[in-house]
């Protein structure tokens, strides 16, 4: 059975340590190199011995090629003295550090198998960037620690333990983590999704080394095997293709199905018609107030909200929420887009895998190929991701806005059509994919009837369901209860600054503020009820971040002197602190400027990277009972002033 270790390096120039944890044993390894603690053999011998996989964050720029290289040069570095050792260590850790070049050794030429959680989820784009500090602040971990000694200091034999401990934690989150990952913490996100299994079992149906891929890599790089099979060519002569445009006329995105009539949507469709672009750098808006709610529509997508308030489905009416399904692979399909580079030939399998997956999803549940549903669905949903990314041979970004452009044109029809036939209905939301309406309920089977010639007319598949009610800041940020929805068993759309349950690259802080206004507007609990009562400390913390070149303080009134004194403390990169009715202050210094910015100006704060229990943790309420109220006003008095 193959072991699965966890692990975590530091480098500095006259010290080296080494934490692994067992997930089988959960027993800790730790190894050091010191001039006072020379374990270079029993590290080397711990890691020769065998049938186990290492997992790490950012391990495979970072932590692996450093540990590749002492495996490789054990024999000439179990000679040297320790101090030659450690720098010798130190200087390829900074080698790795600062090399341009992707540090990334082959899994051919690896001696130990790596999984990479950093990549796995994606976290190496700028979107989504996560540092395993931010984990353990959205994790609720004991202790956020930064680094105890500066990688360029010199350790003494009295600060190896902390950096051990260190050490431990980071292995600690990491582990954590990992059980997220693998589907095994109770997280609403990700309960039950095991992407390590996942990538294995796609490894082995399409025979592509895929491990350490994000979701979105493993649909390219699987549409890359699978269209060069299909093609009979090298996929290494399919990854250098591209459909380069200097200039993209938006008339060729206008598809063969639209049929606008309203002089709104004209504009919009005139303004297509009379634009060109550069699809590197230009973007294009348009706007059209139709039916009394106005529609955003750009390159990407369309947008549109109803005035904040709360808005239900009472008397004879009903909210309804329609989307289409699966739009842009269901566009490409409907208008045989493909890469131009690629050929009819790339359209042609899409469909096919498309098809497949529809039919294997009939199926009874245990008759299933849950492997083949989901790798055809990263493929479906990777395409048109990266069809505007010009490093991948997907890029054609003609396919990219003749598939949003049609997008957006389909809803404009759509809208249109509902009016026509319903004009009494009320538009609530706008978004990319759907539409969400409020109408008599007896008019539903006109609106089924427009759905139904638009199927026919595009191919595009609609779906529906129903809301009790949406509460609605923006068209980001909203709540809205479906139909069926109980205490019990809730059945909610939380977005923006309702998530309750954030992703884990999201900022997670103040969580307890969420929680009230849910409590508030679908259960009728005071604000200040629930953020009272509310007995988890994590949910009242905040996160601050500091970038390398900036600094950060907590000044407070230190009682202990005599007469009292203004004391500081520093704050690491990443600080976790609750709002308090005693405590400090937090001043940031942005780019070592010497302009002081205050955080949470006017309210003191209490630091908590490191746990404390206690039955009273002085938190000010207040504040929390402002931030929510700051939401919640937007949407009540702006609820008010419509009558």
């Amino acid at each position: 059975m193959t072991q699965i270790e966890v692990y975590d390096i530091e480098t500095l120039f006259n010290c080296f340590t080494y934490t692994g944890f067992d997930c089988t044993t959960k027993r800790y390894y730790q190894f050091v190199i010191h001039e006072d603690l020379n374990q270079i053999d029993e590290f080397y011998n711990h890691l020769k011995r065998g049938g186990f996989v290492q997992i790490g964050y950012n391990n495979e720029a970072f932590d692996y090629p450093v540990i590749h290289y002492i495996l490789r040069n054990y024999q000439k570095l179990s000679e040297m003295t320790p101090d030659m050792v450690t720098n010798r260590i130190y200087n390829e850790a900074q080698r790795v550090i600062n090399s341009e070049e992707y540090n990334n050794i082959a899994d051919k030429n690896k001696i130990i198998p790596q999984f990479d959680l950093y990549l796995i989820w994606h976290y190496n784009n700028k979107a989504r960037a996560t540092s395993l500090k931010d984990l353990q602040f959205a994790m609720n971990m004991l202790n956020i620690e930064d680094m105890p000694i500066p990688h360029n200091s010199k350790v003494n034999k009295d600060d190896i333990q902390l950096i051990l401990d260190y050490n431990k934690n980071d292995v600690e989150a990491t582990y954590k983590f990992l059980l997220t990952t693998l589907g095994k913490v109770d997280f609403p996100l990700y309960k039950g999704k095991d992407k390590i299994a996942l990538r294995g079992k796609l490894q082995n149906k399409f025979n592509i080394n895929c491990k350490n891929y994000s979701d979105v890599k493993l649909g390219e790089q699987l549409m890359l095997q699978l269209y060069s099979r299909a093609t009979e060519q090298n996929s290494w002569d399919v990854k250098q293709l591209r459909s380069k445009r200097p200039i993209i006329y938006l008339r060729d995105c206008v598809p063969s199905w639209c049929n606008i009539l309203s002089r709104e949507f004209n504009t919009f469709l005139d303004s297509i018609n009379q634009t060109s672009i550069d699809p590197i750098s230009d973007k294009f808006s348009c706007s059209s107030i139709f039916h009394g709610i106005k529609f955003d529509f750009g390159l990407g997508g369309v947008h549109g909200c109803i005035k904040p308030g709360v808005y239900k489905a009472e008397g004879k009416n009903i909210i309804l929420d329609l989307d289409v399904a699966s739009l842009y692979p269901s566009i490409a399909k409907s208008l045989n887009l493909y890469p131009e580079h690629l050929g009819i030939e790339f359209i042609q399998l899409y469909s096919k895998f498309i098809d497949e997956r529809l039919q294997e999803k009939s199926k009874p549940k245990s008759e299933q190929d849950s492997v083949l549903i989901e790798g055809y669905k990263l493929i479906l949903n990777g395409s048109y991701g990266k069809s505007n990314e010009q490093t991948s041979f997907l890029y054609d970004p003609l396919y990219t806005f003749k598939t949003t452009i049609a997008g957006q044109l389909f809803i404009a029809m759509w809208a249109e059509r509902m009016v026509n036939l319903v004009p009494e209905l009320e538009f609530i939301q706008i978004n990319t994919d759907g539409i969400t309406i409020r109408l008599p309920e007896d008019k539903l089977p006109l609106i089924r009837e427009v759905n139904q010639q638009l199927t026919k007319e595009t191919t595009l598949e609609i779906e529906e369901a129903f809301y009790n009610q949406m509460i609605i800041r923006d068209v980001n940020n909203y709540i809205g209860e479906y139909v069926g929805s109980t205490k019990e068993k809730e059945y909610v759309k939380y977005k923006g600054c309702f998530e309750v349950d954030k992703e884990y690259h999201k900022d997670s802080s103040m969580r307890v503020v969420p929680l009230a206004l849910k409590e508030y507007f679908l259960y009728g609990v005071p604000i200040e009820e629930t953020i009272r009562n509310h007995k988890n400390i994590y949910d009242f913390c905040l996160r601050l971040k500091l970038n390398s070149i900036s600094k950060g303080i907590q000044s407070y009134l230190c009682y202990k002197d005599n007469p009292p004194v203004i004391k500081e403390v520093n704050l690491t990169r990443t600080t976790r602190y609750y709002i308090s009715n005693k405590g400090g202050i937090l001043t940031v210094y942005y780019n070592k400027s010497n302009r002081p910015n205050k955080v949470n100006k006017g309210f003191n704060t209490t630091l908590f990277n490191k746990f404390v229990e206690s039955d009273n943790y002085d938190i000010n309420y207040k504040f929390y009972e402002i931030e929510a109220r700051k939401i919640l006003n937007v949407i009540v008095n702006n609820q008010l002033s419509l009558f």
